[in-house]
């Protein structure tokens, strides 16, 4: 009983370098001996000027369908990532969090008040939040 069908098309994630690549099954050949019987395929990368090659050659994961390819594709990369963002979190929780630094919360105006009460010409007094006056000089279309 064959395992593949010639003429299928086999989706193989490579293990020994990165990558998806099909392969055509071309051919299935059975050879029956004294120790039983042993079935190889060769088969043909979707490549321009490809060789066959025996399937057996080829480190990786086989599959028979695209989708299921793309699933382990994306199942490896969110396993690679979760990895690296482990990784730095740890980096941040050992740099970033051991040390005693003090957060700036709010960034804080100096008070600057005129030793003159006296209002410039053009200018208008405002109050700010924390009660301290200032003198701004307001555009002509908001007065």
């Amino acid at each position: 009983m064959s395992q593949y069908d010639v003429g299928s098309v086999l989706w193989i994630i490579h293990t020994d370098r990165p990558g998806l690549m099909a392969y055509r099954v071309v051919e299935e050949i059975t050879k029956k001996s004294l120790d039983g019987e042993q079935i190889q395929y060769l088969v043909q990368p979707a490549t321009p000027k490809s060789k066959t090659v025996q399937l057996e050659s080829i480190k990786g994961q086989i599959f028979v369908d695209s989708e299921e390819s793309k699933m382990k594709m994306i199942e490896n990369a969110t396993r690679a990532i979760d990895g690296i963002v482990v990784k730095i979190q740890n980096n941040v929780d050992k740099y970033f969090n051991n040390k005693d630094e003090k957060v700036i919360k709010h960034a804080s105006v100096p008070k600057i008040q005129s030793s003159s009460s006296e209002l410039k010409p053009g200018y208008e007094w405002i109050t700010m939040d924390d009660g301290t006056k200032m003198q701004i000089k307001l555009p002509e279309t908001m007065k």
